[in-house]
């Protein structure tokens, strides 16, 4: 239902001539009922000016926010700022400690080359810079039982003080069975990351996360010998060149769409050791 200001300008004039007819039908139009109309007449006038700037400001500013949430670089910065506070607090240890130490023994195991019998990861750390996300949307559409599914453009370039040491037994025809070690200065993974994430009703509310590249990322490392005896294990054949090739293998197979880490956030969250 409008009111009497909602209705155009043109039917306030029409009342106003309309006011004025009757009145002169009467001899009662003088000089001041043209003012007062005059005064009406401008009064709406102003009145419906002001609610249609009020009404471009409101589509300027839903537009403006409407691109900023399409806009890629809008919509990740305040997940980079907060990622950028949190990686030293947690999320570094967490990264590294939690979810990448666990499971890298698995890795070295199941892809370590023929000259090495044994490879463990002695230390692991990250490096002050975080990972960096370029974009950022919603799947609506999810092939399992997802809550919400993202995906992240990543862009992650350790920092110079990133440090990782593995240890590599070689073989005894080869080696004797000694020990050797690598030292892992630099890391450059990039890519685009799928996260789904399956939501509960009570405590920790995240019942699993899935975690995968939806295509092989972009790998780079870089290694440098910590020397054992005066050995260089880099010039041992089948060791040079194998950490980039045993992460390259072991992304495709283990962390390219569809197959994904799975993290079990109820276990995670759990106090009882042994989770």
């Amino acid at each position: 239902m409008y009111t009497l200001m909602e209705v155009s300008i043109m039917h306030h004039v029409g009342i106003v001539f309309l006011f004025l007819w009757l009145l002169s039908s009467f001899n009662r139009c003088g000089p001041i009922v043209f003012f007062i109309s005059l005064i009406y007449l401008y009064l709406v006038h102003e009145q419906y000016v002001e609610r249609l700037r009020r009404k471009l400001q409101f589509e300027e500013r839903k537009q403006s926010y409407q691109r900023r949430v399409l806009s890629d670089s809008e919509t990740v910065r305040w997940l980079n700022h907060a990622v950028a506070n949190i990686w030293p607090i947690c999320l570094e240890q967490i990264a590294s400690q939690k979810i990448l130490l666990p499971i890298i023994p698995w890795f070295l195991d199941k892809y370590k080359p023929w000259t090495a019998k044994e490879a463990v990861v002695q230390h692991l750390y990250l490096g002050r810079n975080p990972p960096m996300f370029t974009e950022m949307r919603v799947l609506r559409h999810s092939n399992d039982d997802d809550h919400l599914v993202l995906e992240l453009g990543m862009n992650f370039l350790t920092a110079d003080d990133m440090s990782a040491i593995i240890a590599v037994k070689l073989r005894k025809r080869l080696g004797f069975g000694m020990w050797a070690k690598l030292h892992v200065t630099g890391m450059h993974v990039e890519g685009k990351v799928l996260i789904g994430v399956k939501f509960l009703r009570q405590w920790p509310f995240l019942g699993r996360l899935r975690l995968c590249f939806s295509e092989p990322p972009y790998f780079q490392m870089t290694v440098k010998p910590i020397f054992t005896h005066g050995l260089d294990v880099t010039e041992l054949p089948g060791i040079a060149g194998w950490l980039d090739k045993l992460l390259s293998v072991a992304f495709e197979q283990t962390l390219v769409e569809p197959n994904m880490l799975v993290v079990d956030m109820e276990k995670f969250t759990s106090p009882q050791p042994g989770n």
